[in-house]
């Protein structure tokens, strides 16, 4: 049997009132782009609006590494993106009372009484000001996190960083993975639980994420200062969580005020770039001109930036690690999701 042209069977679709084509996908020319490998290494983008995923992709550049054995490959290292998870959990505490002030002591909070470290509060690890000889961006800092990984209990590590000698104010801004390794230990101190079970108990499972795979040391502490395998689909959630002001689906689940208060300015970083209590901000362009946005942001250019006035969640899920322009790639492509979006009124 002679099959027909695709045209021929088209235009008689459309002669008997068949369905007319459908309309190309606004998200068609980025989806491609990433395809062919021309931003990097993607693993996956999500688009959520008014609480909807309008658009979900898991891209071939990205997921091509072998998964560790016995992993569900749809998830991905977000690294120090998982650092702003510490902050909710830390709004989780406060609310729950287990946790009374930001201006608790953590050294004593941990059971350390030590003069030098005495003024260090847990204000101070959420806004990476405290006086700790501590910089992740310099490989001599006695702090510096590559350090702490070669040891086998990270916490005798953490808490014996000594203070900057040269800066021993509080105030300054240092971004330091240590320091929020420690707030996990503070919430540990305060809850009773270990780190990953009460996130799991307290903000996930309230959510339905489920089977996420934190790292952790040699002795078993967990990591609160990021490096954890999580979907991109559950990461949208938290940005949801964060952008309905701590609500989901009719449940506060934390408090709107420390919503606020996690996504405003401590730092300003330069030009527009400010952080939060381990949130960051960045205006992005749109068709609009620019629009505001909080994100979580990790090594190679994970990304969850959430944007009120457009009602949206932009997550990006990268294995770009230690590579240059990596967030701005990331950006990009959160830029060109955001032109995809309807505007708002």
């Amino acid at each position: 049997m002679k099959l027909l042209p695709l045209y021929t069977v088209l235009a008689l679709a459309l002669a008997l009132g068949g369905p007319a084509l459908a309309e190309p996908s606004p998200f068609a020319e980025l989806e491609r782009s990433i395809e062919a490998g021309e931003r990097g290494k993607i693993v996956a983008l999500v688009v959520e609006q008014h609480g909807q995923i309008v658009y979900e992709h898991r891209f071939r550049t990205g997921s091509a590494r072998r998964p560790r054995v016995g992993r569900d490959p749809a998830l991905h290292d977000i690294r120090s993106a998982g650092k702003s998870i510490t902050a909710l959990a830390v709004g989780a505490a406060l609310a729950d009372g287990q946790l009374s002030s930001l201006d608790q002591p953590v050294w004593p909070l941990l059971g350390r009484d030590d003069p030098e470290h005495g003024s260090i509060l847990v204000r101070d690890l959420l806004s990476m000001s405290s006086a700790l000889d501590c910089d992740d961006g310099d490989p001599k800092s006695p702090g510096n996190e590559e350090r702490m990984y070669m040891r086998r209990v990270w916490r005798t590590f953490a808490l014996d960083i000594p203070v900057d000698p040269a800066a021993p104010e509080v105030g300054r801004f240092s971004y330091c993975t240590a320091g929020v390794f420690l707030l996990g230990q503070v919430l540990e101190a305060v809850t009773g639980e270990r780190f990953d079970a009460y996130v799991q108990r307290r903000l996930f499972e309230p959510l339905g994420i489920e089977g996420v795979v934190w790292n952790h040391s040699r002795s078993g502490e967990i990591q609160s200062g990021g490096q954890l395998e999580i979907g991109a689909a559950d990461l949208s959630k938290l940005g949801r969580l964060v952008l309905g002001g701590g609500r989901w689906k009719g449940q506060q689940i934390v408090p709107e005020a420390w919503i606020e208060q996690m996504l405003s300015p401590h730092h300003k970083l330069g030009g527009p770039v400010a952080c939060g209590y381990l949130w960051w901000f960045r205006p992005v362009p749109s068709p609009r001109g620019w629009e505001s946005s909080w994100s979580m942001q990790g090594n190679g250019g994970n990304l969850v930036a959430i944007f009120r006035e457009v009602d949206a969640v932009i997550t990006v899920q990268s294995a770009n690690y230690n590579k240059p322009g990596a967030h701005d790639r990331s950006f990009e492509i959160v830029a060109a999701a955001l032109k995809a979006l309807p505007a708002p009124p």
